[in-house]
């Protein structure tokens, strides 16, 4: 129990420290809403022959947007989706109209701990933006059963310079998820590297209302001179099989 307490305990610690030092560092600058990404890779359910959808509403400080995922977890391991987000419900950027995404991936179990995943997520944004530009993150994972309680994963990713509104990056991404309540409660951390339009850390705590519906709600942190900005994350994930 002592090692459950300070393994949270870090790494919440380390997240609360990253935004500390972002708010301070720009206390007299002020910066530009950059299109923020909130692409996700963690599955919705690890159930096959099952179908998902998410919804999930970020609020900024000037804008509301929505964004909204149908996938399908396939046998042998594929997970396919399409993804319409950032699209705009308040606020007066009409740069927000949305993008459409479409995500294939495949999990490679190597035991019954750890297993691979291989990604892509491609897309376009629907409306107001010329010349179109097409969208591409990539990337492997690897997630770790440390314990019964305790997701570990993280890899490498490409992505294109479309996407990040800089240049082609290459960086890491990682994360956890920490049971307290199996099958009802959870927290979820994630960390994507970088300064660009995917980078910085969201926290999400998951609450499983049935075994296909679950809310969460949290907050997404943006790294340092990325151009992002703070905002609070609510969202459902509905599924036909066991979340």
């Amino acid at each position: 129990m002592h090692s459950y307490t300070v393994t949270i305990f870090l790494i919440i610690a380390g997240l609360i420290y990253s935004g500390v030092d972002y708010a301070a560092d720009n206390q007299h600058k002020t910066k530009s809403h950059r299109q923020q990404k909130r692409l996700k890779i963690n599955p919705v359910t690890e159930e096959e022959d099952a179908w998902t959808a998410n919804a999930e509403t970020d609020v900024y400080r000037a804008d509301t947007l929505q964004n909204i995922t149908v996938g399908y977890s396939a046998i042998h391991d594929w997970d396919f989706s399409l993804a319409l987000i950032n699209t705009q419900i308040l606020g007066a950027n009409k740069q927000f109209q949305g993008d459409s995404f479409f995500s294939i991936a495949k999990t490679f179990t190597v035991d019954d701990d750890l297993s691979i995943v291989a990604g892509s997520q491609n897309g376009l944004a629907m409306v107001n933006l010329q010349p179109q530009l097409w969208y591409d993150y990539t990337y492997l994972d690897n997630r770790y059963d440390v314990t019964p309680w305790l997701l570990m994963h993280g890899g490498p990713y490409l992505a294109n310079a479309a996407i990040t509104g800089t240049s082609r990056q290459i960086g890491f991404m990682t994360g956890t998820e920490i049971t307290f309540i199996e099958d009802k409660l959870s927290l979820q951390m994630d960390y994507i590297s970088g300064h660009h339009s995917l980078s910085g850390a969201t926290v999400n705590m998951l609450f499983n209302l049935t075994s296909r519906v679950q809310m969460y709600m949290g907050v997404s942190v943006p790294e340092q001179n990325s151009g992002n900005e703070f905002a609070g994350i609510v969202g459902f994930n509905l599924s036909t099989r066991k979340l």
